[in-house]
């Protein structure tokens, strides 16, 4: 994990440099949210990067996380609760409302505070970026060079497949292990609603308490799909009225029935990597084959806190005298030294949460 970002984003894998051929779709501040959201929709991505037309800094990202935040919490701010929530005038107004469409896509970063803009060194480690950033909730971040010109973006799922390139190297880690056995990686507090609940309403059970996904049960509490932010990619404003729609015929309309969203507790770690990595996932619904239902969910972001833990576990275990041949937490200089901070100062604004 001692490898330095620099190092892995100019790699020679087929995997970098497909990405690095690939062009990053962006936004300038002074878009309009309706433009944005057309973007989002035509290129069927759930995040975009925002750029400062007069600067060319980026300003931060804007997600469906963020518009669906900004919609529900103008509509809970102007209409009263008594009777409680009319969803049905919400997705009306956000289908015909000018106002919301109109403003300017800037204010709509980080709405739902929970993906701050953080600008990276691309001198740090790999185990700097997942301790210090991936760790703590961060989905993606702009790596920047010395000359505080941006090299490329990188991102949770980029650190999944460094993970499974390098596993062989990566010693200590419990890969052949059950899920369900490691605990520190299975959230139990998990949220399931009936499938036949109103999808907006999801949204806003989802919201209220943090989550970033709700599991949708069938009959006999078996899990029979998961909703999630990611199931709003290519949401237009006009066909926000689908989400009036009962969940699962929602989750089904934007997702492959064949996607897998449910595996065993008894799936090895290694699998429950490679799983989420092949299909683009960002969690997994774990099964308990003895008691039944649902036994908790693995998310890239417990991945990320695992191999932060993890990796300063194994140095603590193994100190500076393991094998060159593993990748170590941080280089052997790094020991003696004081490990440069990864994000770097005054190189391009940070949107901070008011």
């Amino acid at each position: 994990m001692d490898k330095l970002i620099s190092d892995v984003i100019n790699s020679n894998s087929q995997y970098w440099i497909q990405k690095r051929n690939t062009h990053v779709i962006n936004v300038y501040d002074d878009f309009k949210v309706r433009d944005a959201l057309k973007v989002l929709a035509s290129n069927k991505i759930l995040s975009v990067p925002v750029i400062e037309r007069a600067t060319g800094d980026y300003l931060g990202f804007i997600d469906m996380n963020d518009i669906l935040h900004s919609i529900i919490d103008a509509f809970l701010t102007n209409n009263s609760q008594q009777d409680g929530h009319d969803w049905v005038r919400l997705c009306h107004d956000v289908s015909e409302g000018e106002k919301f469409a109109n403003q300017p896509v800037s204010v709509l970063i980080n709405q739902s505070k929970k993906d701050f803009f953080i600008p990276v060194d691309e001198s740090g480690s790999i185990h700097q970026l997942i301790d210090e950033i991936f760790s703590k909730g961060i989905h993606r971040v702009i790596v920047v060079g010395e000359d505080a010109k941006t090299k490329g973006i990188i991102s949770q799922t980029d650190i999944l497949e460094f993970i499974l390139e390098n596993r062989d190297e990566i010693k200590g880690a419990d890969f052949e292990k059950p899920i369900g056995e490691l605990k520190d990686l299975v959230e139990k507090d998990v949220i399931t609603i009936n499938a036949e609940v109103m999808t907006i309403q999801c949204y806003y059970v989802m919201m209220k308490h943090s989550k970033q996904s709700i599991a949708l049960t069938g009959k006999h509490s078996e899990i029979i799909g998961n909703l999630s932010i990611t199931d709003l990619r290519g949401l237009e404003p006009e066909s926000f009225e689908l989400l009036l729609s009962p969940a699962i015929d929602f989750w089904n309309k934007t997702n492959s029935k064949s996607k897998i969203c449910v595996v065993p507790s008894s799936t090895p770690f290694k699998e429950i990597i490679n799983t989420l990595y092949k299909n683009r996932l960002h969690r997994l619904w774990l099964s308990s084959e003895e008691e039944g239902g649902c036994y908790g969910t693995v998310t890239i972001g417990n991945i990320m806190k695992y191999f932060s833990r993890d990796q300063h576990e194994i140095i603590r275990r193994n100190s500076l005298s393991s094998s060159s041949g593993s990748l170590n937490l941080n280089s052997s200089s790094s020991s003696t030294t004081t490990k440069k901070p990864l994000t770097p100062v005054k190189i391009c604004p940070i949107v901070e949460e008011k």
